[in-house]
């Protein structure tokens, strides 16, 4: 353990951090724990739904969207 004297220095985020559809698995998360429905058969129906919805409609930021394996491999070859 760390003497009393020692101290942790840590830097906040610059940016805050976005958590794609957020809201909807958190609606969801509640309603299982309210009613019992991890079946999402009546009751989280809608939630289920919506969260389905998001995801299937979100975009992804930055990066490839492919992978360059066949980039590589065509290196190779050569």
């Amino acid at each position: 353990m760390p003497s009393g004297n020692f101290r942790f220095k840590v830097r906040p985020r610059k940016d805050q951090i976005i958590v794609p559809c957020a809201p909807e698995l958190t609606t969801l998360l509640a309603c299982f724990a309210t009613t019992g429905d991890l079946r999402h058969t009546a009751a989280c129906a809608d939630s289920a739904k919506a969260l389905q919805n998001c995801m299937s409609n979100r975009h992804v930021a930055g990066g490839k969207g492919k992978s360059s394996i066949n980039h590589l491999l065509g290196k190779i070859r050569r």
